[in-house]
This record gives structure tokens, sequence and C-alpha cells, in this order.
């Protein structure tokens, strides 16, 4: 028997304590009333510390945590985007191959902050609930090889996208066990990132999606931000890098509390460090690739 739900995380190890708040978060305000046997967390990651292991666990004994293997061939792992959002932007792919254990899926990067209660997400009557931007899915794309291969397909990339920070699937989705290879496959194919690849299904496989709304994937900057359920601090400007959040601040008390690492403190001065080499780059696009091997070369992502 399918169990209700999962909440699916995937992320380097050396964000750990980010993963570590979301669950935090999803504790406090989506399964304070299931039973144990009702859901499961499920991280994909590459190499825990012991501390942040330790430290998950604490927060969440029955964790599942799984070593994500790249499918990319080398010239993919090779694609600015990889440089910019490392190979884990991927690994929500492999949301659809849980649908075989879970009615639903709930899909959420590490940079997002739970701070009202969303339990009645687990009842949602609908096979994809994410939130509509105002983005089309050709703006989305970018790196220049993959406009006009999308262009040559049959889809309409000119329709708006949907955020794939916060995605609900459902095993309503028909055929969804085909779904994680082909995205996998048409990623290679069309040299484009997860947020494509995701909008691109919806037309392959005929997917409905409800829209969540701004509440379900609110930015800091909006002047709904108090009143979100769940606000992503997308782009540079993390939680852990002076975008401000009580509930992300209370979070992370409880994460030091149970022991993780603060490896976010280590990587902000790596971080200053590198824009302090590479200022001195007369041209944008120079100093960004520069920036970005850098940055590979220490570990971390460059967003």
């Amino acid at each position: 028997m399918k169990k209700k739900i999962a909440l699916l995380l995937c992320s380097t190890g050396n964000e750990a304590f980010a993963a570590g708040n979301v669950i935090i978060g999803a504790k406090k305000y989506l399964f304070q009333n299931l039973k144990d046997e009702e859901y499961d967390i499920i991280f994909y990651t590459d190499k825990l510390e012991p501390n942040d292991e330790n430290a998950l666990k604490k927060i969440f004994q029955r964790i599942i945590i799984k070593i994500y293997q790249s499918p990319f061939s080398k010239k993919m792992m090779d694609l600015k985007e990889l440089n910019n959002f490392s190979v884990f932007a991927y690994a929500r792919f492999e949301a659809f191959n849980l649908l075989d254990n879970y009615q639903k899926v709930f899909y959420t990067d590490t940079d997002i902050v739970i701070q009202k209660d969303i339990s009645h997400l687990i009842n949602l009557d609908s096979e994809l609930y994410a939130t509509i931007s105002t983005i089309s899915i050709r703006n989305s794309a970018q790196t220049n090889q993959t406009i006009p291969l999308l262009e040559k397909t049959k889809y309409n990339i000119d329709c708006n996208s949907f955020y794939d920070g916060n995605i609900i699937i459902s095993d309503r989705i028909r055929n969804y066990e085909n779904i994680t290879e082909w995205c996998y496959k048409k990623t290679e194919e069309y040299i484009t990132n997860d947020l494509v690849i995701l909008n691109l299904i919806c037309q392959e496989f005929d997917i409905n999606i409800t829209d969540a709304g701004e509440t379900f994937c609110c930015f800091p900057k909006s002047e709904n931000a108090d009143k979100a359920h769940i606000i992503h601090a997308i782009g540079p400007q993390k939680f852990w890098r002076g975008t401000y959040n009580k509930y992300w601040e209370e979070n992370n008390k409880i994460w030091i509390e149970a022991g993780g690492n603060q490896t976010y403190k280590e990587n902000n001065a790596k971080r200053k460090e590198i824009d302090k080499i590479v200022w001195w780059i007369p041209t944008f696009k120079l100093r960004d690739k520069i920036r970005r091997y850098l940055l590979k070369k220490a570990g971390l992502t460059g967003r």
C-alpha cells in the first residue's frame, strides 16, 4: 500500500543545513497531523559530514538518505548551467519514480522556508500543483543552443512556465513511470535546464497543472511575503546570505542545537575571496566564467 506523501529534497552535502531547515519547517507545518507510516522524507545528496548526518537523523529519525549519481554525459556536465546550479537541480526528476511508493511527492528546493500551516496540501486533488510564473518556457531556457532545438519540436514554448522550486505531483499522472527517464534524455537532447524540461512534460504527458498562486512560492521582497505559506529565496540572496526571515532563523537554531555544521559561514567566506580575485577582470563574460570555475573548484555552485 502506498504512503500518502514523500518530501523530496536534493542538494550537495555542504548545504545540509538548508535541507535540515526545510525538514524542521515541514515537521511543524506539513506533517503534524500524519502518522509515521503515512509519509517519508527523502534526501538526495553526494557526501555528508558525520555531524550533518547525525543532525538530520536527530531532527527526523526516519530520514532516507540517498547518494545521487549524475546520469549525464561529460558534455552536459560542462554546461554553464550545471556550474550555476549543480547537477542536483536535475535530481528532482527522481520524484516521478517515487510515485511507485507514494500517492504524492512534494519536491522543494532547499532555499525555502515554510512559515504557515500547509497540511491541507496532502489532500490536494490535482496532478501537478505549482505556481505559474509570468515567464515563458522560451525565456527560461538560459542557453543559446536550446531555443533553436525547441522551435523544431511540437511544443509551445511561448506559454507561461511554472516555478519548479516547489511542486507537488500525484500518482494520478498517467505513465508517470516513464517520465524520469524521459526528463534525463530530453535534457541532453535539448541542452537545457530542469525548469524547461519539467514544463515540457506537461505537454508531452498531458499533465494538468493546478496553479498554486503566489502563497506557495513567494519571493522575500514581495508585498505578500508575510502572508505567504512558503518563501523562496530564489537567486543569490539566500536566507544564510543576508535575507532575513525569522522562521528560518528559528529553524537554524534547532539545526545548530542538533549539532549540524554551519557550513554556510565558511562558504560565504570562500565566495567573498573569489569575488575579490575576479573583481578586476574588465569584461563581465570573462569575469563570470572565471568566477564559476573557481566556485566549482571550491565545491560551490554559481548561485
